[in-house]
């Protein structure tokens, strides 16, 4: 199953930054998709050094088009692509660790 963006939910609040959110799991989980702003606290932090929040779990970074597991080591860059698995009380701690700097 592929998901479109259009399919989900998109939150445009932050200017230049794109989140989307599908619900699945029938509706226990999100699909939640992150591009890391220029300007977040995360970039050059390992995948490790991040405390995500309960209930969430990051599943995939997509970076110049490629798409890769995280692995602890991983550094997240400006403009990466982030997908989560979420409960809904868990994506808005997601957007404060990630795409608030």
């Amino acid at each position: 199953f592929f998901f479109q963006a259009e399919d989900g939910i998109r939150d445009s609040s932050v200017t230049g930054v794109q989140t989307c959110a599908l619900p699945i799991c029938k509706g226990a989980a999100n699909l939640v998709e992150l591009t890391l702003p220029d300007g977040s606290n995360c970039i050059g932090k390992t995948v490790d050094e991040i405390e995500l929040p309960d209930n969430s779990s990051l599943a995939a970074i997509v970076r110049d088009g490629r798409v890769f597991t995280p692995k602890s080591h991983d550094n997240f860059a400006a403009g990466d692509e982030l997908l989560f698995v979420a409960s809904q009380a868990a994506e808005a701690k997601l957007k404060a660790c990630f795409i608030q700097s």
